[in-house]
């Protein structure tokens, strides 16, 4: 669970209604829907955690403001506040809000998704599901509780260009590969056998083109390299898989856990 103070009381938020349940036990109370709720109560948000409201007030001038003019009022949490209407979503994510006590959902500037040396746990599990064979948008759905799948593929594509990210599935991938004897070696000499002993031109030329992509010789855009960390884990089965995943993802937690971001310490 992630929590927050304010004036040296903590406020929880917790990712999903079994956190909740386990933290509280029988004091847990009824969970209700955030936009109907009072203050002081616990409410699920629309990414499936569970917060309280800390205070609930009415919109006074509705018409001022076009993005008012539609809202029963707005509440606020320790992640941020929200415009009650239709089409607000509420998040438990600190990440997107530079503070609790404006209605902007951004990326703050100082954070440090593009800086940062190790993934967070979060980002450990969406590494580790691409490298299982999913495909990075439900990868990220699932690692970050994210129900908007245009919103998810947005984000995906940012993680998949941050280099801890891209180490991160490599690294996964040649685990599973060495653990089904395959290696850069094993790769090299079957292309080399093709380069050498085909009697197709096109053959040829295409297996020398692979080889020197992996030695470094020809360059490769970065879209190229995307896909092709992407591509790589693919030829996998689910069972050639489980090792290695398991592996990478204990690896990873307790990585993550030594060396814990800024934005998880809060």
């Amino acid at each position: 669970m992630k929590h927050k103070s304010i004036r040296g009381k903590k406020h929880y938020v917790f990712d999903n209604f079994e956190e909740y349940v386990e933290h509280f036990g029988e004091d847990a109370v009824e969970v209700k829907d955030w936009k109907s709720g009072e203050e002081g109560d616990w409410v699920l948000a629309d990414d499936g955690g569970i917060v309280q409201l800390l205070k609930v007030g009415g919109i006074k001038h509705p018409n001022d403001r076009k993005n008012y003019k539609y809202s029963q009022g707005w509440c606020r949490t320790i992640v941020g506040t929200f415009l009650i209407n239709n089409k607000t979503k509420m998040d438990t994510d600190f990440n997107s809000h530079k503070n609790r006590y404006t209605f902007s959902k951004t990326i703050g500037k100082n954070s440090n998704l593009k800086t940062r040396k190790h993934p967070t746990k979060k980002e450990t599990l969406f590494t580790t599901s691409v490298v299982a064979g999913h495909g990075p948008v439900k990868a990220y759905m699932d690692a970050f509780n994210e129900y908007s799948e245009k919103s998810a593929k947005k984000k995906a594509v940012v993680l998949l260009k941050q280099e801890r990210i891209v180490k991160e599935i490599e690294r996964g991938v040649l685990d599973v590969a060495k653990e089904n004897g395959l290696d850069h070696e094993y790769v090299l000499q079957k292309l080399k056998h093709l380069a050498d002993f085909s009697e197709d031109d096109n053959i040829i030329l295409q297996s020398t083109k692979e080889i020197g992509k992996i030695i470094g010789t020809t360059g490769m855009t970065v879209k190229q390299k995307e896909m092709g960390v992407i591509g790589m884990f693919q030829g996998f089965s689910p069972e050639q898989l489980e090792g290695a995943q398991r592996k990478m993802l204990d690896e990873g937690v307790s990585r993550s856990e030594v060396s814990p971001s800024k934005d998880e310490e809060g």
